[in-house]
This record gives structure tokens, C-alpha cells and sequence, in this order.
């Protein structure tokens, strides 16, 4: 979420400020340096294992730390099913204690949505074969 993204209080882009050819070559590179990783080490196992200890440690430590996680988004943004996204979480001894609510663009608040829509067409088939 460009909006959202600041250093040392320092906002990337400007309010209303749209995202220039670098900012989405930089989400390309983004995008793919996973699949990178993996064709290069075999892995990306101490990523994993970094961020596990990183919730774990917040959890057990109750230190109402915030941490990218991947949380039910229902009634976030407009989303209407149970589907998980990543957003930025308080977590402490009770998990997550606080979604932070962005302040999202147009064009983010529906590309959110869009995010939520796709997941939901997957795991749809999961949740209506619980039914049954």
C-alpha cells in the first residue's frame, strides 16, 4: 500500500500521490524475489523460520508488536467474505490485538477488494464442501 508507506515519518508519496514507473518495477522485483531465492538456494527456509520466531516471541512476550500478518480482512475495506490478506497487526499475548486501519486511496481500497475477491473465488469451494 504506496499511501501507507513512510520512513523515519517520511511518507514515500506525497497525499494523493500516485505511484511513479520506479515504485512498480520495485513491486515487480518484489513480486518475484521468492521464486528467485529458491531457484538460486533451493529455499527460503530462514525467512520463514525468522518471521515464525518474530510471532512467536510476540505472542509469548505479550509485546503488542506490529507485524505484516495475514488476518481475517471480513468488514475491512468493504470485504464481504472470510477471506485472509495481509495487514499490519498488533499482536500480543492474545494474538492479534489490533488491525491497523489504512487510510487507502481508491484505487488501493479497490485493488484490496480485488485481492479479496480472487481469494475468495479459491477457497469458496472449501468452505460450501464444509456445508455438506
Amino acid at each position: 500500500v504506496w499511501s501507507s508507506i513512510n520512513v523515519g515519518g517520511s511518507f514515500l508519496l506525497p497525499p494523493g500521490g500516485k505511484p511513479t514507473e520506479a515504485h512498480r518495477a520495485m513491486h515487480a522485483d518484489v513480486v518475484v524475489a521468492g521464486a528467485q531465492v529458491i531457484k538460486k538456494k533451493g529455499h527460503t527456509n530462514w525467512a520463514i523460520g525468522f518471521s515464525v520466531a518474530a510471532i512467536v516471541n510476540a505472542v509469548v512476550n505479550d509485546e503488542r508488536k506490529f507485524l505484516p500478518l495475514s488476518t481475517c480482512v471480513r468488514g475491512y475495506a468493504g470485504v464481504e467474505e472470510d477471506v485472509y490478506l495481509s495487514l499490519p497487526c498488533c499482536v500480543g499475548a492474545t494474538g492479534v490485538v489490533r488491525v491497523i486501519d489504512l487510510d487507502l486511496s481508491k484505487e488501493e481500497g479497490d485493488a484490496f477488494r480485488k485481492s479479496a475477491e480472487d481469494v475468495w473465488k479459491v477457497q469458496k469451494e472449501v468452505w460450501e464442501s464444509w456445508k455438506e
